[in-house]
């Protein structure tokens, strides 16, 4: 229980440092409401599993035996991330935005939210390296397989949890309201922390 409950601290204090996550849920629940916030967030939760369970499957070594596929996954991710940055950034982005959704408020579907937020969270392969250490650090030796998956699940719940509670704050009409006022700015704030990311991830392969 210890050991679970150590992941579950640290992975809330991973999950809380802002980053592309955080802005993602911010501008869906305050632009688009709770709905596409929480399958924004349920995306971000899948993915999480997703390096949970890569990081448990020891990804660290793969990508220190094969430098190239840690590369290649930097670059696609990152590029991902410039590319759903630019879209905010460029002139008319919140005209545009009607474009990819199925109802006329402008909302993006269940579907749509959901594999944004998949796709940003999968975008970033240190979460790989950082889940490897983390189990590296905290997991029992010879842990048996039900600690290692309670643990990948946690991390999941964790997500879930932390980006529920951002939804439901920002999705409040007030919220709301106080965010209509600066969207656009917003939104260029959003597009240049995302591509900003992106470029980090990128360039950082030059280091």
């Amino acid at each position: 229980m210890s050991f679970l409950a150590l992941v579950a601290g640290l992975w809330l204090l991973a999950a809380i440092s802002p980053g592309p996550n955080f802005v993602l849920v911010v501008r869906n629940a305050s632009r688009h409401g709770l709905g596409p916030a929480l399958w924004t967030t349920a995306g971000i939760a899948t993915a999480t599993l997703v390096w949970g369970l890569a990081g448990a499957l020891g990804i660290r070594t793969l990508f220190i035996a094969a430098p190239w596929a840690y590369t290649g996954l930097k670059v696609i991710g990152g590029a991902y991330l410039i590319w759903l940055g630019l879209r905010l950034l460029r002139p008319g982005a919140g005209r545009r935005a009607a474009v990819d959704t199925n109802c006329q408020s402008g909302a993006p579907s269940g579907t749509a939210a959901w594999a944004t937020g998949l796709g940003t969270n999968l975008a970033n392969p240190k979460t790989a390296v950082f889940v490897s250490s983390l189990f590296a650090t905290t997991m029992p030796a010879h842990a048996p397989v039900y600690d290692t998956l309670a643990a990948v699940g946690l991390m999941g719940a964790v997500s879930a949890m932390w980006y529920s509670v951002v939804a439901v704050a920002l999705s409040r009409p007030r919220a709301r309201r106080t965010f209509e006022r600066v969207r656009h700015v917003f939104d260029r704030l959003v597009g240049a922390v995302l591509a900003g990311f992106g470029l980090d991830l990128v360039v950082s392969n030059a280091r």
